[in-house]
């Protein structure tokens, strides 16, 4: 090797040494100005020692309790946190239990909820792998105890408490309701809400309020809604107290003067029906009231109405067999023979000026409806044979019929019901051939000029026998 080279070779060699040496001088360096950290410190753990059975079913009002350990230290409090771990979500606190109000979403309905919770020892180190336990928190929805129209039946303050009453309202009167309840599961002194509306109106926003006063309500029959909701967010389904609002108009028969069903009248004559209609709203209510229209109505085959204020308006109309002017109308019996007389009802019913009809009641004080017989029916009586009588295979039956308001024109009878048929005949005998021997049942009733069939028959029973 030439003497160049070889002094190449050791600028070459010299250089790469000083590099090298620069390099382990600036890693040298470099480690000096960043120590590596190792951390000593060893994570506290921590346990749920009383918790809800993992995915089990627990009242919403649930006491944790935890504790935690830590093996180079000690522990200095605790996280927890429900559902949600994001940084936000963790509350602190030094204490080993807390009773918890977990939320439900729906009526009837679990939610489930995952509960959290971490220690954090003196050095401010964490747990790193949180205890928790998963479950279904549920409620008892809260009660409406009582709900109630002042001043109405079912107030206990009204001296009138009914709990079986309806509560009609006078029409245009402010009307306030009161009502109060409690939560089963939510201990003495639970937080309940309550919303409220009327009929189909929105509900109102919950809250702590008891009562509630609506005015200017429409005529007709309502429905006040109140719900409750406990601290758990869970409501309940809403309870109902129902009133109608404008009293019924009323009427009443005033003539004829008997109680019904005990009018007979007699055919050719003349009935008179007088009443009188009223509204409670226009004597007592605060806003007016009083009858608009009158109705009335004779079986199902007539009605007329009479507007209060028209000339033609009235308090009395009559009614009798024959076709007349004026207010005068026809009524027949319409008896058919299988039947006995028909009974007519007449009924009148009031309308006042909210529209309102009268409803007819049960057992009603006034008389809004009057029934009543047209015509007295007729009547047998059987002369021959007497009763229990011995008679011959042939014989003849005698019988006269009388009608306190026409004339008899017909009869109707049957020998042995159970083995013959009815028989019409405008005779006041029958005469019968070969009868068999033994006893025998023979009826008959009669049937006026009016179509009026006697109510019932009468009856005469004998015995047959040869003769000697």
């Amino acid at each position: 090797m030439t003497l160049w080279r070889r002094m190449a070779a050791g600028v070459l060699v010299a250089v790469l040494v000083g590099v090298a040496l620069s390099a382990m001088l600036f890693m040298n360096g470099c480690r000096k100005q960043g120590e590596v950290f190792i951390d000593t410190n060893l994570p506290p753990d921590t346990d749920l020692t009383s918790a809800p059975a993992p995915y089990s079913q627990a009242n919403y009002r649930i006491h944790f309790f935890w504790n935690g350990t830590d093996p180079d230290g000690y522990v200095v409090g605790y996280y927890f946190a429900w559902d949600d771990t994001i940084a936000s979500s963790w509350e602190y606190t030094e204490k080993t239990d807390s009773l918890f109000k977990a939320k439900i979403d729906t009526v009837g309905e679990t939610r489930r909820h995952t509960f959290f919770v971490r220690s954090v020892d003196n050095e401010g180190k964490l747990d790193a792998t949180p205890a928790r336990v998963r479950f279904d928190a549920w409620t008892i929805v809260s009660v409406l105890d009582s709900l109630y129209r002042v001043d109405g039946p079912l107030d206990p303050s009204s001296g009138i408490y009914d709990p079986d009453a309806k509560d009609t309202v006078l029409m245009g009167t402010p009307c306030t309701w009161l009502w109060g309840g409690h939560d089963p599961d939510g201990g003495e002194g639970a937080p309940i809400s309550y919303s409220y509306r009327l009929d189909s109106d929105p509900f109102t926003d919950f809250g702590d309020v008891t009562t509630a006063t609506l005015e200017d309500i429409s005529n007709g029959f309502h429905f006040f809604y109140v719900k409750t909701k406990d601290e758990t967010g869970a409501e309940s389904f809403p309870d109902n107290y129902q009133f109608t609002m404008n009293f019924d108009p009323d009427s009443e028969i005033l003539e004829p003067p008997v109680a019904q069903g005990d009018t007979t009248i007699a055919h050719g004559d003349t009935i008179w029906f007088r009443w009188e209609a009223k509204d409670k709203e226009e004597e007592e209510g605060p806003i007016g009231g009083g009858v608009k229209e009158v109705w009335i109505e004779l079986d199902t085959g007539f009605q007329k109405r009479f507007t209060v204020g028209d000339p033609d308006y009235a308090t009395e109309f009559y009614f009798t067999s024959t076709v007349a002017p004026n207010n005068e109308h026809h009524i027949q019996s319409d008896n058919k023979p299988t039947g006995g007389n028909k009974v007519h009802e007449f009924r009148v019913y009031a309308k006042d000026v909210q529209n309102r009809f009268e409803t007819p009641s049960e057992v009603p004080v006034d008389r809004e409806i009057y029934e009543f017989w047209y015509n007295f029916p007729p009547s047998t009586v059987i002369t021959f044979p007497a009763e229990g009588e011995t008679v011959c295979p042939n014989f003849t039956v005698t019988y006269e019929g009388s009608d306190v308001d026409g004339d008899v024109v017909a009869y109707q009878y049957i020998l042995d019901p159970l083995v013959s048929s009815w028989t019409q005949t405008d005779q006041d005998s029958v005469a019968f051939q070969d009868i068999d021997e033994g006893f025998h049942e023979f009826r008959i009733r009669s049937r006026d000029n009016s179509q009026c069939w006697e109510t019932g028959y009468q009856i005469r029973t004998f015995y047959v026998e040869a003769c000697k």
